[in-house]
């Protein structure tokens, strides 16, 4: 009888699941791409860096929604001979675009500071205030739509963070302009797009991080590399191992492919089945890591695909 590990999205449920993810990001899309362009828009009648600098963190939210939505339909498009893999990649690629998006926008925010301390410009400080107050408003609602969603993946909490992050810009940009309003201080607009720039930078300082992990195929940070090793050379009549390698094609789809050497004696074919078996169910259970590739070798096996130290287990001689 053939033993099959379940994979995410493999039942109804799963695609029903994705289905209403997929909708919530839409219209959270929809949402922010209409108040990005009232913001731009007030931004430029009132003079507001603020306002314009929280539209261009409006926009990279928009573009993160954006490759969300994109990605959950790529990945769902089964392989084929050229792209063995599908395109699971396809959401790294569009997220280290759009870290280097953000830190384009933080240099303009940073020039346009800098150019406005020796020159200030009149800003009107109502338009501002109630132009972020509809800001609010729009992030407010993003949050909400996301809020049910936020544990179904990575994505969508990365999304649901985004919204929560801009809801505090957008408080930002109302406390610069009920300032101004009030007290007619304007360097209040630089020091507030100063904050938000600040903000935008570390979240792609973060995500440049993570998807360059994952191009470079580095072990996932939340998988313990010498724990998998040891958990390998736990299971009975595996003897040793070598060539482990641990990389994820996508955020949250960890791979992993090993060489086992078997202890001396074990070479009946269904035992070998049921040594693999068990290691594919521990992989699965312990560390989340459902896409494995183990080649089971003979104790006295030699190769020339011997590309690092054979580990045994302390027993073995």
């Amino acid at each position: 009888m053939t033993r099959t590990l379940s994979k995410p999205g493999s039942n109804n449920h799963d695609i029903d699941s994705a289905g209403a993810t997929r909708r919530r990001l839409i219209w959270a899309l929809a949402a922010n791409f209409a108040f990005f362009v009232v913001e731009v828009t007030g931004g430029l009648l009132s003079g507001s860096l603020a306002l314009l600098a929280d539209a261009g963190h409006m926009l990279t939210d928009v573009a993160a929604l954006g490759i969300a939505i994109a990605a959950s339909h790529l990945a769902a498009r089964p392989p084929d001979p050229k792209r063995t893999f599908g395109l699971v990649r396809a959401e790294v690629v569009g997220a280290f675009i759009n870290g280097g998006s953000l830190v384009v926008i933080v240099l303009f925010i940073i020039w346009e500071s800098w150019k406005r301390l020796g020159a200030p410009v009149q800003i009107d400080g109502p338009l501002m205030a109630v132009i972020a107050a509809l800001g609010l408003l729009t992030n407010l609602a993003s949050t909400l739509i996301l809020l049910g969603r936020r544990n179904d993946n990575l994505n969508i909490r990365a999304a649901f963070l985004h919204m929560l992050g801009d809801t505090f810009g957008s408080v930002g940009a109302i406390t610069a302009g009920v300032v101004i309003w009030t007290t007619g201080w304007i360097h209040i607009d630089i020091i507030v797009s100063l904050l938000i720039g600040g903000i935008i930078l570390w979240g792609s300082v973060k995500l440049l991080r993570e998807t360059i992990k994952i191009i470079i195929n580095a072990t996932p940070e939340d998988v313990d590399y010498e724990e998998v090793k040891q958990a390998l050379l736990a299971i009975e009549h595996f003897a040793g191992l070598h060539d482990l390698h641990i990389w994820s094609l996508a955020t949250g789809y960890p791979v992993l492919s090993a060489h086992i050497r078997l202890e001396p004696g074990c070479s009946d074919s269904a035992h070998w089945q049921e040594c693999l078996w068990n290691a594919k169910v521990m992989l699965k259970k312990r560390f989340g890591i459902t896409h494995t590739t183990l080649q089971l070798e003979p104790e006295s096996f030699e190769s020339e695909e011997l590309h690092s130290k054979v580990y045994y287990r302390p027993d073995q001689p």
